[in-house]
């Protein structure tokens, strides 16, 4: 259950949490109860001995490196991999132009040709 919560929170940018009134019935609230009764009264305590922050960096570390990979071995884009090989949370700084002519997408040749369309539709 953990590795599903890992990956959900690494494939999930933004996480919403609501606050939900007790005794209403909801099924999630009451498994979450449910997991936390026995986590208490089975479960086996264990110490965080790294910072919030920590595990922060590694589970974006870890995203990264996921992301990297599949850049890497992807089999689109691969103009724009020659030219920015490494992916990153910045922005590169790129104006629209700029954009345009590194991607390749707009009423260049190739592109329509890759998109199948004619040239009048510019």
């Amino acid at each position: 259950m953990v590795r599903e919560i890992q990956t959900f929170l690494l494939s999930h940018k933004y996480i919403h949490l609501r606050w939900l009134k007790a005794q209403v019935g909801y099924l999630g609230k009451e498994c979450a109860d449910q997991l936390a009764k026995e986590a208490i009264t089975k479960g086996d305590p264990f110490l965080l001995p790294k910072p919030l922050s920590y595990l922060k960096a590694e589970i974006k570390s870890a995203a990264l490196s996921i992301w990297q990979d599949n850049w890497d071995s992807g089999e689109t884009g691969r103009s724009t991999h020659d030219i920015v090989p490494r992916v990153s949370n910045k922005p590169v700084g790129w104006n629209r132009e700029e954009t345009i002519f590194i991607t390749g997408h707009a009423c260049f040749p190739s592109y329509l040709h890759r998109s199948e369309l004619a040239f009048e539709f510019c």
